[in-house]
């Protein structure tokens, strides 16, 4: 049976472990994004969130001087268009 501290040490090499595990790709990508977003104040996060969604994922702002006074518009990737979602 674990004694109390044993588990608390292991609990904290986890947490050593989980810091130096560096993500990789889109993981570290989203990593970025989830660290910027959390560290943001109320502003920039409402930014974020409405260029994200009303572009379809095409446009990330933070800036919410620019974002909060129009429609952000979809802006695909250079050499690919959009289409309308037909249900």
């Amino acid at each position: 049976k674990k004694s109390p501290r044993e588990w608390a040490a292991l609990e904290a090499e986890l947490t050593e472990l989980e810091k130096e595990d560096k993500p990789e790709g889109e993981a570290a990508l989203q990593a970025l994004f989830k660290d910027i977003y959390s560290k943001a104040d109320e502003d920039t996060q409402r930014a974020m969130m409405k260029s994200f969604q009303e572009s379809n994922g095409t446009v990330l702002s933070t800036n919410w001087n620019e974002v909060g006074q129009k429609k952000v518009e979809v802006q695909p990737p250079d050499g690919m268009t959009v289409k309308k979602y037909e249900h």
